[in-house]
């Protein structure tokens, strides 16, 4: 009796055991397979920009009729998202010069996305709500509002940042035509002769001058200079002037 006992313990025993060994694989392809599956779906975390984000309260205001935002995969140099990232922008007014697009993984990439209102002949303030959204399976939404200011004067700022070859000088104008004189060192900054205002202007033989006339009425123009040295920074925050700039 005893015997038979024992047995039918060892082959219980036998068969938990081959049972265990088939189950515990498919339990840990389960588990491997959904901490996979999680990884996946948390890739797109590194869909960013400069102005949007994910907090629906943030607003800024910008004098003039455009405003030109960056988005990004990835947050910094160590978080870069490792697949694309295809997205779509919406804006509930003006004009989007780019509604959608990919940023390759794998490698630090943005896309410039440039938002443009004509202001009406009464109008001063215009509000725009722009949205960019991530379309793969980890969705996302990166959104700002934007106040745009009708110019009351002649205007012009610098945007630049160290280790950027470039800088860009924004000019705005109000409700009458102008007329501009725009000089630099160009020793130090080259101006972009391929831009249309440069090139059907009066560009001056030393190319450290030009004339720039009859620019229309609530018009932002944009001008890039490229920097002989990245290490400096242009930057000039938002400045009336009574027709003249000197960029030194």
């Amino acid at each position: 009796m005893k015997r038979k006992t024992l047995i039918a313990v060892i082959s219980l025993y036998l068969i938990w055991c081959l049972c265990f060994a088939f189950v515990t694989p498919a339990f840990a392809k389960y588990i491997i397979k959904l901490g996979e599956q999680s990884e996946f779906e948390s890739e797109n975390f590194y869909f960013s920009s400069d102005y949007l984000n994910t907090d629906d309260d943030t607003v800024y205001e910008i004098y003039g009729n455009s405003v030109t935002f960056n988005v990004r995969n990835y947050i910094d140099s160590l978080r870069i998202n490792k697949t694309d990232i295809n997205y779509t922008v919406t804006a509930d007014d003006g004009t989007l010069d780019k509604t959608s697009g990919t940023l390759t993984g794998n490698a630090s990439n943005s896309d410039r996305i440039t938002l443009t209102y004509s202001f009406g002949e009464s109008e001063n303030k215009k509000e725009i709500s722009v949205t960019a959204t991530s379309t793969d399976m980890y969705k996302k939404e990166l959104t700002a509002k934007f106040i745009l200011l009708k110019p009351e004067n002649l205007a012009y700022e610098i945007k630049d940042e160290k280790d950027r070859d470039y800088s860009e000088l924004y000019i705005y104008t109000p409700n009458t035509p102008q007329n501009i004189t725009l000089n630099w060192d160009n020793s130090k900054i080259v101006i972009d002769e391929t831009n249309d205002y440069v090139f059907n202007s009066s560009l001056n033989s030393d190319k450290n001058s030009v004339e720039i006339n009859n620019i229309a009425v609530d018009t932002t123009v944009k001008i890039v200079f490229f920097k002989k040295d990245i290490s400096q920074n242009y930057t000039c925050a938002l400045t009336e002037f009574d027709g003249t700039i000197t960029i030194s």
